[in-house]
Formats: structure tokens, sequence, C-alpha cells
């Protein structure tokens, strides 16, 4: 009887965490990708006095999602998945500041953003999701050496720094405050799998030259990023989110 009785506590045991466990992307599954990064990108120059510090943004002459949908397809199909890139919903782009944007570090989702995700899913029949959008500077005590502990918490998206400090200006440092934010469907709802916030990483800007007036930089300049940004963007993929997904 006592045997009996452990087999069936364990039965109930496999049963309950069988039904509590977390839902996955299964292989050969169907993810769509939203992609509400822009093109622009940010220069914020730190000057050892406030006054000198200056603030500018420029419009790559690049599509964002060049440098995201494409390499993040790639890798989805090399694994197995079945990717497709979908617009984002009126609803998503209305809230994406408050469901999103400003908390790119926490592991939940607003109760209405997880609706609404699983409505997307629904309605595109995906068994996933994968979110692409900016994520303020909220946070830079988290990033190793205090590094953008002095760039404005309001910062998001793409953009890179210079300072007045010894080669500040020769040496840019680049900054990602875009988040991928990836949910599995949950019956009529989402569940999230994985959050990759890239502004924990920083990457330099190799052979930047400020030029001859560093507060107007030309569309030729800025166009020398965008090889950087793909790297990074590619690296980041393949070595952080897709590990997270296989």
């Amino acid at each position: 009887m006592t045997g009996l009785r452990a087999v069936l506590i364990a039965c109930l045991v496999c049963l309950c965490a069988s039904a509590w466990a977390a839902p996955t992307i299964p292989a050969g599954g169907r993810i769509g990708i939203i992609d509400m990064v822009s093109s622009d990108i940010t220069h914020f120059h730190v000057g050892r006095a406030e006054a000198n510090s200056f603030m500018r943004t420029y419009r790559g002459n690049w599509v964002a999602a060049d440098l995201i949908d494409d390499p993040l397809i790639a890798a989805l199909n090399g694994a197995g998945f079945q990717p497709v890139a979908i617009a984002a919903s009126d609803a998503l782009r209305k809230d994406k500041r408050s469901w999103i944007i400003e908390k790119p570090r926490s592991d939940r989702l607003p109760r209405g953003c997880v609706k609404e995700l699983g409505r997307i899913m629904k309605e595109q029949n995906l068994v996933g999701l994968i979110v692409v959008a900016p994520g303020a500077n909220s946070e830079p005590e988290y990033v190793d050496g205090d590094r953008y502990s002095r760039l404005p918490g309001t910062l998001e998206g793409f953009g890179f720094s210079t300072s007045d400090v010894p080669i500040g200006t020769t040496k840019a440092g680049i900054f990602d405050f875009t988040q991928m934010v990836v949910v599995a469907k949950d019956g009529d709802g989402a569940e999230l799998l994985a959050r990759d916030w890239g502004g924990n990483r920083v990457y330099d800007w190799p052979d930047f030259d400020a030029g001859p007036n560093p507060k107007q930089l030309s569309e030729d300049q800025i166009a020398q990023l965008r090889p950087v940004l793909a790297d990074a963007m590619k690296k980041r993929i393949d070595t952080r989110l897709m590990p997270r997904l296989k």
C-alpha cells in the first residue's frame, strides 16, 4: 500500500509540474517578429562640465530592420523555426512606452501587454513572438564600469557617446539601448520566455573620426556606423538570444 501511495503521489507531482510548466516554442514553430526600432542615431557628448555636454540626433541612411530583422530571420531559419515579419498593432504602438520601453530589465510584462501579444499570436497563427523595441537608459548602474551613468536616462535606441577626456573624441562608445522580448503562446495569452537588454553591453566604434565639427557630423560619417552596429547585432542575436530559444 505504501508503495502504491508513493507511485500515486509521484504521478500527481508530475501532472502538476506538467500543468504549471512554462510554455515553449516548438521546433518548426511560426514565430512573428515585430520591430519598433527607428534608424535614429543619437550622439551624446559628455563634457567635463555639464554646460559642455551636448546631444545631437541623426537619421541613419538605412532601415533599422536591415540591422535587426535580417540577421534575426536568418538565425531563426537556421534553428528550424518559421520567422515572419509583422507590423505592430495600433494598441502596441500606443502603449509601447509603458508596456515595454520604460522597464527593459523587468522580468514581467503588464497585463494589457500580455493580452495584446496573445491576441496578435492568435490572429497571426503564431506559436511565438519577438518584439524588438527601444529601452530607456533607466538603470545605468547595472552596466559594467558604470560607463553609461553620465548619459541621460531618457536615451533610447542606437547611438554613441564621446567625451572631453583624453581620446574621448577619437574613441567613441556605442550604446545599444534596445531590447528583444520573446513570448510564447499560452492559451489565449502570452508567456514571457526571454528579455534581452542590449544596454548591458559596451561596444567601441573603431576608427571614429569626429572631423572638424563634432557637433555636426556628416551623413558619410554617420553611415560608417552601420557595419559596426550590424556586427554588434548579429553577435548579440547569435550568442545571447538564440541559445535561449533552442
